[in-house]
């Protein structure tokens, strides 16, 4: 006789960056031995890859992962991880300074963190009265591409602003069919207060995001840690 077949409950949570509500299921034991792996090897691009392929297995609507904005793959995950392993994180905080070596257990809830949205972050950037360009959010691979970016390298910078370019509009036209080489002459006829105007898209990215205050049991004093990324929820 065949073992009874054990159905999984459904529930809903919002895409961050398009408030596109979604339904999905709690991770398996099967799902959960590929995130075990990926966290034993302690590389972040075996996490999150393990982390894409939990979240196509468990989200029920049609979703494309791997388009996914960094801050909306993370919080999916906490989203998926609170229903299938529970709603709180435990972790262990180190003193920011000070003599103290005591690492406290901290236990915060997943529903407490949130994406934070900087109130003049805009993925529409109009660099003059008549011109605009729409972006597209950088998924996890851009966003460790941006973070690795040196300042002083303009090309690199570039490659990254073209990257994640959606489209060019003004009053009359959306301009979506360009090649690489227009769009690249294009930025290249900004100025510098347009360009800094570009940057700001990158400068104020939404960020997964929780702010913990805490007291040392053993010293007595206070600290408040603000911890960004799933990686230091996995802390």
């Amino acid at each position: 006789m065949a073992l009874p077949i054990i159905n999984a409950p459904q529930f809903e949570t919002t895409i961050p960056s398009t408030n596109q509500k979604i339904f999905f299921r709690p991770f398996l034991v099967k799902e959960e031995k590929i995130l075990f792996v990926a966290l034993q090897g302690g590389e972040m691009s075996e996490i999150v890859n393990a982390i894409k392929n939990i979240l196509r297995e468990c989200i029920i609507d049609n979703v494309d992962v791997d388009k996914l904005a960094t801050f909306d793959l993370e919080y999916l995950f906490l989203q998926l991880r609170s229903k299938s392993v529970g709603e709180e994180i435990n972790l262990r905080l180190n003193h920011q300074s000070g003599e103290c070596t005591h690492r406290q257990d901290v236990t915060i809830l997943v529903d407490d963190v949130k994406v934070n949205f900087d109130p003049q972050h805009t993925d529409k950037v109009m660099i003059d009265d008549n011109i605009g360009i729409k972006f597209k959010y950088p998924n996890f691979k851009l966003i460790e591409q941006f973070q690795s970016v040196d300042s002083n390298d303009m090309q690199q910078l570039f490659d990254l602003l073209l990257s994640c370019v959606d489209f060019v509009y003004d009053q009359d036209n959306v301009y979506d069919q360009f090649t690489d080489e227009e769009l690249k002459n294009f930025f290249d006829a900004l100025n510098q207060k347009q360009f800094n105007k570009v940057t700001s898209f990158f400068n104020t990215l939404p960020r997964l995001s929780h702010t913990i205050e805490w007291t040392c049991d053993k010293c007595g004093e206070s600290e408040k840690v603000v911890l960004e990324g799933l990686s230091n929820f996995f802390t």
